[in-house]
């Protein structure tokens, strides 16, 4: 009977386990689709693009249980920005940022007191390093940078979120690593880290050369002319500089475009490995034009689709395929009407470089020309999300003149 009756046994066993798990199971599946239900409008929609496949689809923002700006994967529910637009300087990204957030509705980091203003759009976390002494990319200083992002989450109170956090800091394309270790310090899953976006616009780099000198020399000009002290609009205290790149100590005098490409340009034309980020972090000198060597490193430290490339010819030929693209990558909204985007840092008061001499060109043609061409060959190889452009538009050279003799 023992041996008849234990069949019986283990199948009122197997019965009163299995009732609890499937009722759990039910009941813990209807309330996921509830919740999917609930903020299915949270969803954005992408753009029907041409040149962009079905795969488009997993850029629409995913409501999961992150949390608003993922916090919920994060240690202490801090909040890291989503959305890093890295680069280049001189290449158009103060003007996407500005119109991300007005008509994007894309999250800014937020101005701590004694900032200049324009630290709304660049927090300058990742190059702190330039200028601060003994900052290390860990979670105790991660914490420091997510406060600037928590006014992002503060109205949010469901589980589930759209919520975008830009943090517009050019010189980040340096610090790939530091990005990294910054995220994997607040979720050692890796997880955060995987759920970021980056976007870098990419200028043609002879022309970034010039708008980086006429850039500095202005400042320099207002430095010699008004001082080192200033007020803005809202009554802060800023002060200027007269940076060593554009100005000749020993002959007290501006340096020209000539100079600046022996001094600046071709003194940092080599490649320099990263430092540690959780070492002292000291200053990582290089020229932004160095485009491919910096794209390996973020290729090989993110995956490739969370990296959106683009191209700085593009945003002044076809401003709206341009930003079709970001709007495309970043799961935005489809009703956007307005295509104009604010074009700012034209800063001219009379000595503006517009031309380069033809001999200052070629010499820069011996640096830059095969870079680009190691660039364009990456990008062929190393193919981004669906909407970026492809093949990768390439570049074209400004316009030079004849030196006068």
């Amino acid at each position: 009977m023992m041996i008849q009756s234990q069949p019986k046994r283990v199948g009122l066993i197997v019965l009163l386990f299995i009732c609890p798990l499937l009722y759990y199971c039910i009941t813990n599946n209807y309330q996921y689709l509830s919740i999917d239900k609930d903020h299915a409008n949270d969803t954005h929609s992408i753009w029907d693009m041409s040149n962009t496949s079905s795969a488009s689809n997993q850029y629409a923002i995913q409501l999961s249980p992150g949390g608003c700006l993922n916090q919920n994967l994060a240690k202490d529910n801090i909040t890291l920005p989503n959305v890093l637009l890295i680069g280049v300087q001189k290449s158009g990204t103060t003007s996407l940022a500005m119109w991300l957030e007005q008509v994007g509705g894309v999250c800014m980091s937020e101005v701590q007191p004694g900032e200049p203003s324009f630290y709304k759009k660049e927090a300058h976390y990742f190059s702190h390093g330039h200028s601060v002494e003994n900052h290390i990319y860990d979670l105790d200083h991660a914490k420091m940078y997510a406060r600037r992002f928590a006014h992002c989450c503060a109205e949010q109170n469901t589980a589930f979120s759209d919520v975008l956090a830009l943090d517009a800091t050019p010189s980040t394309v340096l610090f790939p690593k530091r990005v990294r270790s910054t995220f994997d310090s607040v979720d050692p899953t890796g997880e955060l880290a995987k759920r970021v976006k980056f976007i870098i616009i990419l200028r043609e780099p002879i022309s970034r050369e010039l708008s980086t000198y006429n850039h500095y020399a202005f400042n320099c000009r207002e430095y010699l002319q008004y001082g080192p002290k200033y007020t803005d609009k809202h009554n802060r205290t800023y002060f200027r500089s007269c940076s060593a790149e554009v100005w000749n100590s020993e002959m007290k005098r501006m340096k020209k475009f000539s100079e600046f490409i022996d001094d600046v340009t071709l003194e940092n034309a080599q490649f320099v490995p990263e430092p540690d980020p959780l070492a002292e972090s000291p200053c990582r000198e290089m020229n932004r034009g160095l485009y491919a060597d910096f794209l390996r490193e973020w290729f090989s430290i993110f995956d490739r689709e969370q990296i959106l490339v683009l191209s700085q010819e593009e945003l002044v030929s076809d401003e709206g395929s341009f930003l079709n693209r970001v709007h495309s990558f970043l799961g935005l909204s489809s009703s956007i009407d307005n295509f104009s985007l604010h074009h700012t840092n034209s800063k001219d008061d009379g000595h503006k470089v517009e031309a380069i001499l033809c001999s200052d060109e070629e010499k820069l043609d011996q640096v830059f020309d095969p870079l680009n061409e190691d660039l364009y060959r990456l990008l062929e190889e190393y193919p981004g999300p669906p909407m970026e452009q492809r093949p990768f538009q390439r570049f074209v050279k400004p316009n030079c003149t004849v030196e006068n003799d």
